[in-house]
């Protein structure tokens, strides 16, 4: 580790694991000038889509926004640790947002964050390559979801989330929204917040090229949640006033539609976990979470709470 940052001038003097970390592994390393993120991948990420993350972070901090910069120059690619895939990133100091802190002065900052970040992406095509992960791949996590459930002795709950999905799919069959960069896991966890101001929006790691309406229905829904099932209107309300003053109009129908949508998305990740965990998948966050915005009455309240149609 020494060599690969000694290579790019830099002289480490300490080295400290972030613990959190799922999909790849994470280091801070603090050298003579700054604090870095030393970011391991693990072996199922390619260059291509290594190469699409990177490029994405260039573009989004020459524009002056809040996320982590690699350290290396455009076309020079990710670097190699141990026979592993890795970059070096630029360290934001602060903590990551707990959820018991979420307001309606944080939903703003993140609807306002999103759209500046949404502005900046207008037009721009990521290096690299990474597979679209828009409803044909929720599709796909759908269909591993209901096999696990099955496999678990669930057919009841596994036909309910296969008919439940074929309704949550159906207002998005057209593909007629508008494509840019998705970040993906827009929520609590990856926000960086110092003095109670957003600071820094980091795990760029699931982003993709893809209907970018998504990400405003994740922000929306993971920043005005009060725990499982307790969606708080008015923070939703705080994040899409921000928003549309710097993007545009939002359809408030249609962001309930992307939510129900978009849980399908953290069921299929989250459900291996909840069976783990030796817990029911009727107990997964998402799962409950499916069946709240799937209800017709949750959803004509949350629109006339919304006050906006």
């Amino acid at each position: 580790m020494q060599a690969l940052f000694s290579s790019r001038g830099l002289t480490v003097s300490r080295i400290t694991p972030i613990s959190g970390g799922i999909i790849n592994t994470n280091m801070r390393v603090d050298c003579d000038d700054a604090a870095y993120l030393l970011r391991v991948y693990h072996s199922e990420r390619s260059v291509e889509e290594i190469e699409f993350e990177l490029s994405a972070l260039r573009h989004i901090t020459d524009a002056g926004l809040p996320a982590q910069r690699p350290v290396d120059p455009a076309g020079t690619g990710p670097a190699r640790i141990d026979g592993h895939l890795c970059a070096i990133l630029t360290f934001i100091e602060g903590e990551v947002l707990d959820e018991a802190d979420l307001s309606r002065e944080v939903s703003r900052q993140t609807g306002r964050l999103l759209g500046e970040m949404q502005n900046a992406l207008a037009e721009f095509t990521p290096a690299g390559h990474k597979e679209r992960c828009d409803v044909d791949f929720i599709d796909s996590l759908v269909e591993e979801s209901t096999r696990l459930l099955r496999e678990h002795g669930d057919d009841e709950f596994a036909d309910w989330i296969a008919a439940t999905w074929v309704r949550a799919r159906a207002p998005f069959a057209a593909d007629d929204l508008p494509l840019g960069l998705v970040h993906a896991d827009l929520y609590p966890g990856n926000t960086i917040v110092r003095d109670g101001m957003i600071v820094g929006v980091i795990d760029f790691d699931d982003a993709y090229y893809g209907t970018q309406f998504f990400d405003v229905a994740i922000a929306a829904m993971e920043f005005a949640f009060r725990g499982d099932t307790e969606l708080d209107v008015y923070f939703v309300r705080e994040f899409l006033t921000a928003y549309e003053e710097v993007r545009g109009g939002v359809d408030d129908s249609l962001l309930l539609e992307a939510m129900l949508l978009n849980c399908f998305r953290f069921f299929g990740y989250t459900l291996p976990l909840t069976f783990q965990q030796d817990e029911p998948a009727a107990k997964n966050v998402y799962a409950q979470r499916i069946a709240l915005f799937a209800d017709e009455a949750f959803r004509r309240r949350m629109l006339d709470q919304l006050g906006r149609c």
